[in-house]
């Protein structure tokens, strides 16, 4: 007998595996269907969708932003503190905010650099012109409304302020 015409199952193996492998792809698609709250996230390198809004308070001329119940400044005054603090490729910054009112930045071109320390709000950075990868260093933001940042940095540098001397006998 020739061992070229021995019927090796091929077929039912085949069908064996198929059979396996099918009964796996409706397990899992029943698990998803019964818990799809666990599957349902969406997670982007970019501003978009995110929903997490920095909202620090009646600053002036702030139209556009939505809010989040009360202001939820990061401290006392983000503006004399150091209360941004994040870590960047091991690195610990931490920064002061440096303008009252939102700038307006494309959250599509808005990259997420790291969550802030209190876990609250993405730290994002502008992608440097034509590509999709962040500055090297350069202003960071928060996200304070859609397609709107409020700057955050170095402390910007007051000289302090010296009141110049009047005359005691008036200005004649």
């Amino acid at each position: 007998m020739p061992s070229g015409n021995i019927i090796r199952d091929t077929p039912g193996l085949l069908l064996l595996i198929w059979g396996g492998l099918m009964s796996s792809l409706v397990l899992l698609s029943w698990r998803i269907h019964l818990r799809a709250s666990e599957y349902d996230w969406l997670e982007f390198p970019t501003a978009l969708g995110d929903r997490a809004y920095y909202d620090p308070g009646p600053t002036g001329d702030v139209e556009g932003l939505v809010r989040n119940g009360s202001a939820q400044p990061l401290g006392e005054n983000d503006f004399f503190e150091a209360n941004l603090v994040f870590e960047k490729e091991g690195e610990r910054l931490a920064l002061y905010r440096r303008l009252h009112r939102p700038t307006h930045r494309d959250d599509a071109r808005m990259l997420k650099v790291a969550r802030d320390q209190t876990g609250r709000f993405h730290v994002y950075q502008k992608a440097e012109a034509g590509t999709r990868q962040r500055q090297a260093s350069g202003p960071y933001y928060l996200k304070a409304a859609e397609d709107a940042f409020i700057e955050f940095g170095e402390k910007k540098f007051y000289p302090p302020f010296e009141p110049s001397a009047v005359p005691a006998g008036g200005s004649g």
